[in-house]
């Protein structure tokens, strides 16, 4: 098949929603499907991205580090590049960013099926007043005609389903698991006293909270060391913590690094996850256990289940920094099992998308013919 995801952000831009697409679009291609992704950039233009078709629009009034909007006109020239490319089925990804109205609307013009993700678990999480109103209005707007009019629509956890189905009404959609891909084997997977922290340094994703744990254990005497890889518009508010806690010397902060260090970093470490922000399912946890880490979170999309097939995933009930510090020294002091990762890699995960794009472009040749 030909598939075309139509997003606002694509690599090298970074983001989960970004590696999703990315990664699905090569586990595509590696099937023997052919890619197109139209995304936005303030470098316009086209490019090869290991056999995926990349055409990047002039992106405008770009809002922080998560969204812009496309020049006038956009749907038109997406609409026409699907008819010129002879694309089968649509991908959008989440229901607020501009390029999903955009390639609904686009798919509309060329009469192709879509297929919309969504990544969100609920309204977004903001301290500013006015971001959360803006917020939802989008989501009680543009969010619920997009989630209503998407010819399917999947999400990336049963928590991102549940919030489908109370914003748009929609009882028909299904989950999508995100995925990662295999970790080398030359790994080292042997667990040590090592506890991380990955994820942007903004206020709701858990940073703070983090250090005030590692802080509570240092007190008591717990030996263990300690990474935050990350970087974001608290990185200079962690930094302080740290050195207030007295954790110079146990407390690395090393910013954003490439996944294969985070690998590298998680293997064998304890991963600890107490975003309180609307997440979808957020793959640091795959990675982790990928490379024979263990998982200490709040209660957010995804974790149970691997839970309860029998990973290493801790739940903390308590979204305190005392119950997040229990959590993390129970686990230091508790072996735990490597499992293999079988079922959530991205070749599996192709598959079952592959599978589902040709059900759906059945089901609209059905009703058409």
């Amino acid at each position: 098949m030909r598939i075309a995801f139509i997003v606002n952000n694509y690599p090298p831009r970074v983001g989960g929603v970004e590696l999703h697409v990315r990664n699905l679009a090569r586990g595509l291609i590696a099937q023997g499907h052919r890619v197109l992704v139209v995304t936005l950039s303030d470098r316009p233009g086209r490019a090869d991205d290991d056999g995926i078709d990349v055409v990047r629009l002039r992106e405008h009034f770009r809002i922080g580090d998560i969204l812009g909007f496309p020049s006038a006109g956009a749907t038109r020239r997406v609409a026409r590049l699907l008819k010129e490319l002879d694309i089968d089925v649509v991908s959008i990804h989440t229901r607020f960013f501009p390029m999903s109205w955009v390639g609904l609307r686009a798919a509309r013009r060329a009469s192709l099926p879509v297929i919309h993700t969504e990544h969100g678990s609920d309204h977004v999480v903001s301290p500013s007043p006015a971001i959360r109103i803006g917020s939802r209005a989008v989501d009680l707007t543009i969010g619920r005609f997009v989630l209503r009019q998407a010819t399917e629509v999947i999400g990336v956890s049963e928590n991102v389903i549940a919030f489908v189905r109370r914003l748009s009404g929609r009882t028909d959609a299904r989950v999508f698991y995100n995925a990662i891909d295999a970790a080398p084997a030359k790994i080292d997977r042997s667990p040590r006293r090592h506890v991380v922290f990955v994820g942007r340094l903004v206020p709701g994703k858990g940073a703070e909270v983090f250090v005030q744990a590692l802080a509570m254990l240092a007190a008591d005497g717990v030996e263990f060391t300690a990474e935050i890889l990350g970087d974001g518009v608290s990185a200079d508010a962690i930094a302080a913590s740290v050195v207030r806690a007295g954790l110079e010397g146990r407390v690395t902060l090393r910013g954003r690094v490439e996944l294969a260090e985070v690998s590298r970093s998680l293997a064998g470490g304890v991963l600890v996850n107490p975003s309180t922000l609307a997440e979808g399912f957020q793959t640091t946890i795959l990675e982790a256990l990928e490379v024979g880490g263990s998982v200490v979170s709040y209660d957010l999309p995804g974790v149970r289940i691997l839970r309860e097939q029998g990973f290493a995933v801790d739940l903390v009930e308590q979204k305190n920094a005392e119950a997040l510090a229990d959590a993390i020294r129970l686990r230091l002091d508790s072996p735990w099992t490597v499992r293999p990762m079988e079922g959530w890699h991205w070749s599996t995960r192709a598959s079952e998308y592959a599978l589902l794009a040709a059900d759906v472009r059945r089901r609209v040749a059905m009703v058409e013919n």
